[in-house]
């Protein structure tokens, strides 16, 4: 074996393994994407329009305590869909994990930028995994506590206040995955334009779904419902899968890019 070959064949399994990465980059973005598409479509079309019943109607007079009753029987009934919307939406979020790394290495580990967006890309993600898990659990149990004999206003002021806990983690979520992306975008501008491995229409996305994203967790602060639901539908079902998919393709391509060039 000579000194060439040997070299050759020293680099072969590093090529392999980073073009194992890429692969594993892409697959990442692109269940990432599926499960925040259907996660938006199983909340906004089957969950509201399909599979559960309207919300009970009160009559003018009647009773606290009668209409919280009827609500709750109401209520009880959708828990099983939000279980269900939440788990795909959950898996979408954990799939940014990975993927924070990977487009820190695609940017560059040496960038201060990269390195920020790395480590807030995940920290958002957690958030807001962690407070869907709470409210999921505070929903479970105030809908037991209403429908077995208890006291329906306790029930009622539980339920109020671990939406507020949850809504203040997604606040929070939004907000640091906002910088994330404007992080990004930064660390891709700030290369030297012959090595950019990002084009700018990418730099320019990724600042627009940063922005999104926090106008967002400026949304909650307001407390707009309507606001939320819009920016929801922008950012979480169209913007940001198509950010995870472009993100894993561009990973790719760089990684064949440089394993031929190595070749």
């Amino acid at each position: 074996m000579t000194a060439a070959t040997g070299d050759i064949d020293a680099g072969a399994p590093s090529r392999r393994t980073s073009l194992a990465s890429a692969q594993a980059a892409d697959l990442v973005a692109y269940v990432g994407a599926a499960a925040f598409v259907v996660a938006a479509a199983w909340y906004g079309l089957i969950t509201r329009f399909v599979t559960v019943a309207n919300p009970p109607r009160f009559d003018p007079g009647m009773p606290l305590d009668t209409a919280l009753h009827r609500w709750f029987a109401w209520f009880v009934t959708t828990l099983p869909q939000e279980r269900l919307d939440a788990g795909i939406a959950i898996a979408g979020f954990l799939c940014l994990v990975p993927l924070a790394a990977f487009a820190r290495d695609l940017l560059g580990r040496h960038r201060v930028l990269a390195r920020v967006g790395s480590a807030a890309m995940p920290t958002g993600a957690l958030l807001w995994v962690a407070g869907n898990l709470l409210q999921l659990g505070g929903h479970q149990a105030a809908g037991l506590m209403a429908t077995h004999r208890n006291p329906v206003e306790t029930a009622n002021s539980i339920l109020f206040t671990v939406d507020m806990i949850a809504n203040a983690f997604e606040l929070a979520a939004f907000a640091v995955l906002g910088v994330a992306l404007l992080a990004f975008a930064g660390a891709a501008v700030a290369g030297p334009i012959g090595n950019r491995v990002v084009s700018r229409a990418w730099c320019g996305y990724s600042l627009l779904l940063g922005v999104v994203l926090l106008a967002l967790s400026g949304a909650y602060a307001a407390a707009d419902g309507d606001l939320i639901d819009l920016l929801l539908v922008a950012g979480g079902a169209l913007l940001l899968p198509a950010w995870l998919v472009w993100t894993g393709r561009l990973l790719r391509a760089a990684t064949a890019s440089q394993a031929r060039n190595r070749a």
